[in-house]
């Protein structure tokens, strides 16, 4: 049933992409309930009545591990103490005392009006509480990521992969029907490839995001459970993922997106020296020559059928300068809000009704998002936001050390380890991207990036070293 639960949510977030964000919302927090729900029930029962007692070497390493479950813990439980620190009611003197707040009751009395005698710490609670309410599926598939045995897990990434596909094909038959096509589903600004995303920047992400997945599959593909130890086997099933991410790579090309080309060749770069790794026992120097000419061959081909010169005209100095001017605009006037709110933020979701304070008065942009997603988390979250960032930034490192740690021992690159690199890297891609998008706001990124996390940072079994 966990595993049913997450495959629906991270199926279904895609297709939730706006209009009506409350009945999209309570869809996924439905499922989500119940996935929380089943994982605690499971867990408590595991607890109970688990198997037999840990032995000494067991103990230690689950005494070594608490400090990891317990920071996991505080990131997957973060929508709940965030609401309990920005929504609790504060009293009226309190309240104007905090950093950014005091103008408020300030306008208020101008105007005439009575302030109330509590108010909680957050400027715009509602906007708070659907902010909140939106990170508890993230939260799910996070522990869902963390609680699924490896098998379901891949399935899971199948399933990840599978709505690529469909996103892949949406986004061309909306290519090919033209602006006006019915497949946009009435954004009328909408061109080119989007897919069931409102612009290309968060369908570029997505499929960035499920690049280093085609790696691992098409790494178990190529060296798999059935193929003879010592050698690599290319039969169909490797020509149909060579075929997949073809695919995957022209489409994103496609979107034009600048900053999902940047992270994907970043992403790309790093999944290719990994694969070399993962295989570099099974190639031979002709295969490995072949292995890096065709992956040469792959990005030239892409490019060509995309329009070396449309490529080239979106990484233009003078296109990108102007963008990068704007948000840099956006970024200053995030940082300067985050200052004057420091260190308790001015609410999650609340930056959209507080950024017009704080933006240049000949602007002309209406604001929803910084399009820097950890400016607007420092605005809006303040020191609370930074320390749940870096204790995020802490896990991700201390799972790598563990992980280099083990690829020592074992000297080579197992299934285990290249499952959680390459869903590792896949959420670096979001993170890499955020910096000037607003991609964490999405819900399908937010879940697909929450999972691939979630993967990265399982728990290893205990290795011997070979030596």
């Amino acid at each position: 049933m966990v595993f049913f639960l997450a495959c629906a949510l991270l199926g279904l977030a895609p297709v939730l992409r706006g209009g009506n964000r409350q009945i999209a919302l309570a869809g996924l927090l439905s499922l989500s309930a119940a996935l929380l729900a089943l994982l605690l029930g499971s867990l408590s029962f595991d607890r109970l009545f688990g198997g037999p007692p840990a032995t000494g070497e067991r103990r230690k390493a689950a005494r070594g591990g608490l400090g990891f479950a317990l920071a996991l813990a505080f990131v997957g439980s973060s929508p709940v103490w965030l609401g309990l620190l920005q929504l609790t009611p504060l009293s009226a003197p309190s309240w104007s005392h905090l950093a950014g707040h005091g103008i408020y009751l300030d306008a208020l009395a101008a105007a005439g009006g009575t302030a109330p005698q509590e108010l909680a710490l957050s400027l715009n609670p509602q906007a708070t509480l659907t902010a909140l309410l939106s990170g508890v599926p993230a939260a799910a598939t996070l522990f869902a990521a963390l609680y699924l045995p490896r098998p379901l897990v891949e399935k899971c990434l199948l399933v990840l992969l599978a709505a690529g596909a469909c996103q892949m094909l949406l986004a061309v038959l909306q290519f090919w029907m033209g602006s006006g096509s019915a497949l946009y589903f009435g954004v009328d600004s909408a061109t080119g490839f989007v897919g069931s995303f409102a612009n290309r920047n968060h369908l570029a992400d997505f499929l960035v995001m499920l690049m280093p997945v085609w790696f691992f599959w098409f790494s178990q593909s190529v060296s798999g459970r059935g193929s003879h130890k010592g050698e690599a086997r290319f039969g169909g099933t490797g020509a149909l993922w060579l075929f997949f991410g073809f695919a995957l790579l022209v489409v994103t090309l496609a979107t034009l997106s600048r900053g999902a080309l940047l992270s994907a060749a970043l992403v790309l770069t790093a999944s290719m020296l990994l694969l070399g790794v993962k295989l570099k026992s099974r190639l031979g120097r002709k295969q490995r020559i072949a292995l890096g000419v065709a992956a040469g061959l792959f990005a030239l081909f892409a490019i060509i059928g995309v329009g070396a010169e449309r490529v080239g005209q979106r990484l233009d100095t003078t296109t990108l300068e102007a963008d990068a001017q704007t948000r840099h605009n956006f970024t200053t006037a995030t940082l300067e809000g985050a200052q004057a709110f420091w260190p308790w933020g001015s609410g999650a979701g609340t930056y959209e009704s507080v950024f017009p304070r704080f933006q240049a008065a000949d602007s002309l942009y209406y604001v929803e998002y910084a399009h820097n997603d950890y400016a607007q988390l420092l605005m809006e979250l303040g020191l609370p936001g930074v320390l749940l960032a870096l204790v995020v930034a802490g896990l991700m490192a201390v799972q790598g050390v563990r992980l280099l740690r083990a690829y020592r021992a074992e000297r080579r690159l197992s299934g285990e380890l290249a499952l959680r690199v390459w869903c590792g890297l896949g959420a670096t891609a979001l993170l890499l991207h955020s910096t000037v998008e607003f991609n964490m706001h999405i819900p399908a990124l937010a879940l697909t990036a929450a999972f691939l996390l979630g993967v990265y940072l399982r728990p290893l079994r205990p290795t011997r070293s070979k030596a």
